[in-house]
């Protein structure tokens, strides 16, 4: 009988490679790699990887397993999950992946109240914005995240993925507080901003997707990128001292920052989603069901708090 562990390491050099990146993504070192993938091979009795130079890749028999590996694992992950769903038993390691204001206004509030629910449930926790972090998901290296969507800058569809849109909030201009462009209070037109010099996120993040889709479609240039960073707080500053302006979601406060005003966008109505997405039937896990109505009484109790937030989808989006 082969090993699943095993299965899994042939199907992460597929997906990944190398060895190295497989061992990176599993924890293990690349000799533990290398290890796992000969003795699948001695129970396989076939070659599933050969050398290419100094690399590994998978043989057609290899491309074949590796196949089957994806649907076995899966089964494996499924049974699990209903198992624990037949205990009812909400216990283990939840691993949810989120943007900064999701984890700062919907799961930091969270996490009192399920800590006194269920004090055998434990999550762990990473700030990251990429996008590759659906595609670990699909892997079941972690079971919610939590990203940002665009109205005009849309996620596609993931098969085997439930996305579950929890607030919808406006975006903003920030500029710095004696820009001549914020004079008055009204709307500021993306148009009348071409040459001024901008922040927002690295490369590969939805934000900086944004700017650049934004300005091109509603201002006819592209934005000139002085600065980056995923931490709001550095963005404000440059804001604030170096004269950039910025998008910002309604969550990102930005008008409590000294030196920076928020004005809105004249051209169109910008809008922010913040979407919830797990593995379609992962909410049969007790733990993760938890965490799940947890992050949705969070998002209604900021909703009313905030008027400016929707829960969910706003009418006629």
């Amino acid at each position: 009988m082969m090993d699943l562990g095993r299965l899994r390491v042939l199907r992460e050099l597929e997906l990944r490679g190398t060895v190295g990146a497989v061992a990176e993504a599993l924890g293990y070192s690349p000799s533990a790699v290398s290890q796992q993938l000969a003795q699948l091979q001695r129970e396989t009795g076939v070659p599933l990887v050969e050398r290419v130079g100094r690399r590994l890749r998978l043989t057609a028999a290899g491309e074949v397993l590796a196949g089957h590996a994806e649907a076995l694992l899966a089964q494996a992950q499924r049974a699990r999950e209903e198992t624990l769903a037949a205990s009812g038993r909400v216990a283990g390691v939840v691993r949810l992946v989120g943007f900064q204001t999701a984890l700062l206004h919907v799961l930091a509030p969270a996490l009192p109240g399920l800590a006194e629910r269920y004090p055998e449930l434990a999550l762990e926790i990473t700030d990251e914005e990429f996008h590759r972090v659906l595609m670990a998901l699909v892997r079941a290296e972690i079971d919610v995240v939590l990203t940002d969507e665009y109205t005009h800058l849309p996620r596609p569809h993931r098969p085997g993925l439930a996305a579950e849109v929890l607030i919808t909030e406006p975006i903003r201009i920030a500029l710095p507080a004696g820009d001549r462009h914020a004079a008055g209070g009204g709307p500021v037109r993306v148009a009348d901003l071409a040459g001024h010099p901008w922040v927002t996120g690295h490369v590969g993040t939805n934000v900086a997707d944004l700017l650049e889709r934004t300005c091109v479609e509603l201002g006819g240039f592209r934005p000139e990128i002085r600065f980056r960073s995923n931490d709001f707080l550095v963005v404000f500053a440059m804001v604030a001292r170096a004269g950039a302006a910025c998008l910002v979601p309604d969550l990102a406060m930005a008008e409590r920052q000294e030196g920076v005003v928020v004005r809105d966008i004249a051209e169109a109505r910008v809008l922010r989603r913040m979407v919830m997405w797990t593995r379609a039937g992962a909410d049969v896990r007790p733990s993760v069901g938890a965490v799940l109505d947890a992050l949705r009484s969070s998002a209604d109790e900021l909703a009313a708090r905030r008027p400016s937030i929707v829960r969910g989808v706003p009418d006629g989006e």
